[in-house]
């Protein structure tokens, strides 16, 4: 199974500080144990080492029996006292000969074997646990000085050192505990500013001038990326603010020539000719104040008020049955949240409108989530295509090629829709229904 990978900026520093500490500490630990064991075998060989070649001096000068005992802990043999079907010792017998052969004795084999344990002299040897001298490793070893002449020689293993593992532990606990509480604080700093320069990226544009400023703090690097933002953020609000102002003038200089050439088309005698001209100056103002609208939209100065989203919706039904149309508002219980009352109606008006036109009808209800407050409009039309559920929230999008009011408008309900609802950090999706029918769902923030 794959293990999931740390998401967040100081999990994945402690993780890689933790891995990185981790094969510091597996090679110290192997520095160590390479230092123990080569002290460990110093401490077994260097008295065996020394006996032999004083047992070798004296055979050498002619002093003592060639056979039996040869001083207190050395015996002289005509055949190895290390059996031939032992285990040997192959790191100490190297270790014995190059020894001896420092020395320059003669000496032309030597076996090494384990011998068993020894306790030694209670009264000389610190107790064990048990009141008894704590058991040490007994090697025998045999040295060749000559043929079927051996010099055996017993010698003991140094007290094995039982804390060395522990106190690696102990020591590798201490310092993740230092270091990585170290790390994690630092990680969880600089996340914070990432975190709330984050927020501010996500909402930026909801609110009018593109939001507050973030407060410059952090490491020197994040408040380096801090203080772009901050400047990002008040350019892009400069060009809004003066994108504003050019749709302005632009929706002012084209709506004075549209209402002369309206008011030159009510004067056509034609009637016929009349009519269309008139239906042709509104389609061209409706379309002008669709295509404003959806350019101004996150940039209303409008505030949030806490309202009723059902009466809020009940009151756009009311409207359009006013009109004729086959619209009705389901019963729905009360939902009072914060939202842009102006703005949330259009929204609301915009996919009743929708599904009159394309629908025949539409029927309101709303809802309380534990989250969110909801707006679902059916509608008994053909439906859509899945495929092209989504593209009909983009600007001008319309099944119909045309631009025609009469067919449909200029394809920016939607889209004007949608951006009304995540200006306000929600959503708006279409859903065929089975049996034939559009649902469209305008969900809002219920807090």
């Amino acid at each position: 199974m794959r293990l999931a990978r740390p998401r967040t900026l100081a999990a994945q520093l402690a993780l890689l500080v933790a891995a990185a500490l981790f094969v510091a500490q597996a090679i110290n630990f192997a520095l160590l144990y390479g230092e123990w064991r080569e002290r460990s075998l110093n401490a077994i060989s260097a008295p065996a080492i020394a006996r032999i070649h004083d047992a070798a001096e004296r055979l050498q000068q002619g002093v003592g029996e060639r056979r039996g005992p040869f001083g207190r802990r050395v015996r002289i043999s005509a055949e190895s006292a290390v059996d031939a079907g032992a285990p040997r010792e192959p790191a100490l017998e190297a270790r014995i000969a190059d020894g001896l052969g420092a020395l320059g004795a003669d000496i032309a084999e030597v076996h090494v074997t384990r011998a068993g344990e020894w306790r030694g002299n209670p009264r000389r040897q610190p107790p064990g646990p048990d009141g008894e001298p704590e058991p040490r490793q007994l090697y025998l070893v045999s040295a060749k000085a000559g043929p079927e002449l051996w010099i055996n020689v017993p010698t003991i293993a140094p007290r094995e050192d039982d804390w060395l593992l522990g106190r690696l532990l102990v020591q590798t606990a201490v310092i993740y505990a230092v270091v990585l509480l170290a790390v994690l604080w630092l990680g969880r700093r600089a996340a914070r500013s990432l975190d709330r320069l984050t927020d501010a990226a996500a909402g930026f544009g909801a609110s009018v001038g593109g939001g507050r400023e973030l407060h410059v703090e952090g490491p020197a690097d994040v408040r380096r990326l801090t203080e772009a933002f901050n400047g990002m953020q008040r350019r892009i609000a400069a060009m809004l603010t003066e994108k504003d102002r050019m749709l302005g003038a632009i929706g002012h200089d084209l709506r004075t020539p549209l209402a002369s050439l309206r008011l030159r088309a009510e004067g056509v005698e034609d009637p016929e000719e009349r009519e269309r001209m008139i239906a042709t100056c509104e389609e061209m103002s409706a379309t002008l104040h669709d295509i404003l609208t959806l350019a101004r939209v996150h940039q209303s100065a409008e505030a949030p008020t806490t309202v009723d989203l059902s009466a809020l919706a009940d009151a756009v039904a009311d409207d359009f049955a006013e009109l004729g149309a086959d619209v009705v508002f389901e019963p729905s219980p009360r939902v009072i949240i914060s939202l842009r009352p102006v703005l949330t109606r259009r929204a609301i008006r915009n996919l009743v409108e929708n599904a009159v036109k394309y629908g025949g009808g539409a029927r309101l209800r709303v809802a309380a989530g534990a989250d969110a407050a909801v707006v679902e409009v059916d509608d008994d039309g053909p439906g859509l295509p899945e495929s092209r559920l989504e593209e009909m929230f983009g600007d001008f999008a319309r099944l119909e090629g045309s631009r025609s009011r009469a067919t449909g408008g200029a394809g920016l309900g939607l889209a004007i829709a949608r951006e009304i609802a995540r200006g306000q950090g929600g959503d708006i999706v279409l859903q065929n229904r089975q049996g034939g029918g559009l649902t469209a769902t305008l969900r809002l923030p219920a807090a």
